[in-house]
């Protein structure tokens, strides 16, 4: 038996699972498949470390937390995101115009998120610091009503969070992945698939099966937005309009290898952790306990 982790922000494994497409593969093989959702990285590693599932996928930043921790897991392919995927909004009417207006202001964002690396990194980009703003820690959940009530002057939000508040309240981009990364969008704010090394270790082949099947799942994606769109806002009960900005600004939807230049990325994320103390030690992403590298003889 195989036993997979999804999360909501993870579209490809969604559709993988929707699709039963990973099932049809594996089964002249004689192994089923089990799904097992996760709310979010954390706990997707958390469940990999204690052998509840052998692969998963989520946000760069879960692995910074779980690789501090020590969690036993590999990287074993990076995944990309469109440039607007991310993004700081204000109402508006908010008086904010530039990032140098968040000086003293509320910003939310879900704490140990890549959403808190965003920050970090735009108020760096106008000269400010982490301590020049009030932060509001908040999950997406909790944070859209209260952006509605406007108990706080910005929100740093990713999709399809960033899609709903666009279409259900009135708001304004500040800033969004290009803006604040520039043409490093994709490698300072990456997303992995993730397998527990004595899966990766046992089975090789059936983790390459798994990749093959989730870059089909991107290919399809990528060439039917609009049927993706509606499989998408089934599973995560969101509504069509929101999710179809969603895949209409999806990428490429490709799965890649983790390259030096992803895990450069993410090294700077995980120094910025360390400095706030939002994690206990300093950490090297590129650590080979941590990422599986394909020619690697096990």
């Amino acid at each position: 038996m195989l036993k997979m982790g999804h999360q909501k922000g993870m579209a490809l494994l969604n559709i993988l699972k929707a699709q039963g497409s990973l099932e049809k593969r594996l089964q002249p093989q004689g192994i089923s498949v089990t799904w097992n959702e996760f709310s979010s990285t954390a706990p997707l590693l958390e469940g990999m470390g204690v052998g509840a599932i052998a692969f998963g996928g989520g946000g760069g930043t879960g692995s910074v937390f779980a690789q501090s921790s020590e969690k036993p897991f590999l990287r074993v392919a990076a995944s990309t995101s469109s440039t607007r995927s991310s993004a700081i909004l204000v109402k508006e009417n908010s008086p904010i115009k530039t990032l140098a207006d968040l000086k003293g202001k509320k910003v939310a964002f879900a704490k140990g998120s890549s959403s808190q690396y965003m920050i970090v990194r735009a108020l760096e980009k106008v000269g400010l610091k982490y301590t020049d703003i009030q932060p509001v820690y908040l999950t997406p959940a909790e944070a859209l009503p209260a952006f509605e009530r406007n108990d706080f002057d910005a929100w740093v939000i990713w999709d399809p969070y960033t899609a709903e508040a666009e279409r259900k309240l009135r708001t304004r981009l500040l800033a969004d992945n290009t803006t604040v990364f520039g043409d490093k969008a994709f490698v300072e704010s990456p997303g992995f698939y993730y397998a527990a090394p004595d899966f990766v270790r046992d089975y090789p082949d059936i983790l390459k099966i798994i990749l093959q099947e989730l870059e089909k799942a991107g290919s399809w994606a990528k060439n039917n937005n609009k049927d993706s769109a509606k499989l998408l806002s089934k599973l995560y009960k969101v509504d069509l309009a929101t999710m179809e900005i969603v895949e209409e600004r999806g990428g490429d939807r490709k799965v890649l290898p983790v390259t030096d230049e992803v895990l450069t990325g993410l090294q700077n994320m995980a120094d910025s952790f360390y400095e706030l103390k939002v994690i206990p030690k300093k950490i090297d992403v590129k650590d080979k306990n941590y990422n599986w590298v394909p020619e690697q003889k096990w």
